[in-house]
């Protein structure tokens, strides 16, 4: 009953907490964003170029990626950017730059190459746009969307399979529907025209285990599927339950001497400065959100409310010391002082060192702690002792975190200031502390909203100069007219109303002179087979209901994930077969034990198409290789019925689960 009773005052508490609610103070208004996307995935040579800097460097994987980061893909590249419910995949060769990023619009500018990008789900009034060289595509509900852009031969193509787009450009605004695929001529006037589909290709088959991961993952059950990278904790550990935290996920197969925050690097992200970036392919949801702890004598993270969208954060950890050039007696070399951290504890306080108002620090600490599920009473009365703290200061710095027992003292990693500054690997600058050393640091203050370095004034990661450069800061064609793809020649918002009247699709003509060889016009009397009629508008799914702004009623139960999506349509004509570059599969992971729950996981069924005889022609010299039919994806059957109590769940087909998402060594 006391359990009960602290669940049920816990309940009340967060629900007269504000979750991302306006405030007067002018503090809001330098709040950094709560969404931040990430590189999800490397292969081969991939670069990123940050604004203002003109030295392209090597793309690490978990980067967090903000407005105006470009990245770029080279012959043998591929890469992919997650934003909580958006996944965009590049082929090689492609030029991307994430132009603008904010809560409800992402903004792309395509300059070269192929790009697929699968929306699993909006939010009302959400937006992705993809800017290429010849108008803009304009996305505004789930779906699954490839997008080509040619610069040299001054053409782009939109290719919808499933879901509905907008091709906006000056005086243009042109609705494609599912099944079409579109031709984009010009700049001004833009000539749009319809062709064939072409076949599936390894990029569609690479997305396609991307969309199988995602939708097979077993972690969504006890995460926010909004939280970038849950899926990879499903090829890398366990779920199992405690008593004391609820769910908790236990990584595999670790080094010895593996501790949160150490097999890594530090970066300097702006707004939020000094930013950890690990090593491992799972390591960004662990690191950005929720919290680690040691559960039976082994390291385990425990998430945030699963029902709640989590607010990102660098690095959840405490910071030893004074700030810049702290010392402890502790000779380590290099000079630059020391630099100390610990993984910040079930309940215990985060307390930003960047720029912030006091409702964002409620905010991101209430959406990362699932204290409904804790059964600590000490951990739950010095979480609300914060929490109520928060709500009587009017500046971070005058929260007081000198009552709180931080439980991770003592697993301290120190390392010469300036060896963090230099984006060196923590693996092999940390110092060997003696016991006396230890004992100092544990005794040491804690830095409350102070980092122990000072940041650097430039991006601390590896030059490269051997990268292929593409088009330097490249024009695109926005909804408006030609901009620049930067966050300061755009707008971070959407505004429909701005827009022309759209066009139905039912008045798109056939394209009367494709310009890429390998493209056919389409023809005006056949119309995709599963697609809508001209005449008939695309039945449109329902925005997603964010009542969950608060935890879920039943914090035990863990959720199931909720994706708003279609099948992607294969009625494609027959077309000329072009050479591929063959992607060798990687051997399917061992599926980790799933929590014994009382919901079974979603399934995907794959249903085999013949794809239809190919005649073989020249190659063509410039669009990616399209060869291989690519059988429908189709969204999770209903759950069965559930398992009688102490069976675990079936766990997933072996040729489901593709380790897709780690780097290639």
């Amino acid at each position: 009953m006391k359990g009960n009773r602290i669940g049920i005052g816990i309940l009340a508490f967060l629900a007269a907490i504000p979750f991302f609610s306006p405030t007067p103070s002018r503090a809001q208004d330098y709040d950094p964003p709560a969404r931040v996307a990430r590189v999800a995935y490397l292969a081969g040579d991939v670069s990123m170029l940050f604004p203002g800097d003109e030295e392209w460097a090597a793309a690490p994987p978990n980067y967090p990626m903000i407005s105006g980061d470009r990245i770029y893909t080279g012959d043998d590249g591929r890469a992919a950017i997650q934003n909580g419910f958006i996944d965009v995949r590049l082929w090689h060769d492609t030029d991307v730059t994430l132009t603008n990023l904010a809560d409800n619009y992402e903004q792309l500018g395509l300059a070269q190459g192929a790009i697929r990008v699968r929306v699993f789900s909006l939010e009302a009034g959400g937006a992705v746009e993809v800017d290429t060289p010849n108008g803009a595509a304009i996305i505004q509900q789930p779906g699954d969307y490839r997008i080509n852009a040619y610069p040299d031969e001054g053409e782009s193509l939109v290719e919808v399979n499933a879901g509905s787009v907008e091709i906006a450009g000056p005086g243009v605004n042109q609705i494609v529907d599912e099944g079409q695929t579109v031709q984009l001529y010009g700049e001004n006037p833009i000539e749009l025209g319809l062709v064939e589909t072409p076949y599936a290709d390894d990029l569609d088959q690479w997305s396609a285990d991307r969309d199988r991961h995602i939708l097979n993952s077993i972690s969504a059950r006890y995460v926010s599927t909004e939280m970038p990278g849950y899926d990879d904790l499903d090829d890398s550990g366990s779920w199992a339950p405690t008593t004391e935290y609820g769910p908790v996920w236990y990584p595999t197969a670790m080094p010895y001497g593996w501790a949160p925050y150490t097999f890594g690097h530090w970066a300097y992200v702006a707004p939020w400065g000094w930013t950890w970036v690990d090593d491992a392919s799972w390591g960004y949801a662990p690191f950005h959100y929720g919290r680690w702890a040691i559960v039976e004598g082994r390291w385990g993270w425990v998430p945030g409310p699963p029902k709640v969208v989590p607010v990102y954060s660098p690095a959840l950890v405490a910071f030893v010391g004074g700030g810049p050039h702290f010392s402890i007696g502790i000779s380590v070399g290099g000079g630059g002082g020391v630099a100390a951290w610990f993984p910040i504890g079930v309940g215990e306080p985060y307390v930003p060192w960047y720029h912030c108002s006091t409702n964002y620090v409620r905010n991101v600490n209430v959406t990362n702690v699932n204290v409904t599920v804790i059964h600590n009473t000490t951990i739950v009365n010095n979480y609300n002792t914060f929490i109520t703290n928060t709500k009587t200061v009017n500046n971070v710095t005058e929260i007081n975190t000198t009552n709180i027992t931080y439980v991770n003292r003592t697993r301290v990693v120190a390392v010469p200031g300036n060896m963090m500054a230099s984006g060196t690997s923590i693996q092999h600058a940390q110092v060997r502390l003696s016991a006396q050393q230890q004992q100092r640091l544990a005794s040491a203050p804690v830095a409350a909203g102070r980092p122990p370095v000072e940041a650097p004034a430039h991006p601390v990661l590896q030059a490269k100069t051997n990268v292929s450069r593409p088009v330097a800061a490249p024009q695109l064609l926005t909804p408006h007219g030609p901009a620049a793809a930067t966050p300061a020649a755009n707008t971070a918002r959407f505004n429909p109303a701005s827009l022309p009247k759209p066009q139905p699709s039912a008045v798109i003509r056939p394209a009367v002179h494709p310009v890429v060889p390998s493209v056919k016009p389409a023809n005006p009397s056949a119309h995709p087979a599963n697609a809508a009629p001209p005449n008939r508008p695309v039945p449109q799914p329902q925005p997603v209901q964010r009542s969950p702004r608060t935890p879920a009623a039943n914090p035990g139960q863990p959720s199931q994930p909720s994706f708003q999506n279609r099948p992607a349509q294969n009625n494609q004509p027959p077309r000329p077969a072009v050479e591929s570059k063959p992607i060798e599969p990687p051997a399917p992971p061992k599926p980790p034990a799933p929590l014994q729950t009382n919901q079974p996981r979603p399934q995907v069924e794959n249903r085999q198409v013949t794809p239809p005889p190919k005649p073989a022609q020249p190659n063509p010299p410039r669009p990616p290789e399209r060869v291989e039919q690519q059988p429908n994806i189709e969204p999770p059957h209903a759950p069965a019925a559930p398992k009688p109590e102490g069976k675990p769940d079936n766990k997933p087909k072996p040729e489901d689960k593709h380790d897709d998402k780690k780097p290639d060594k």
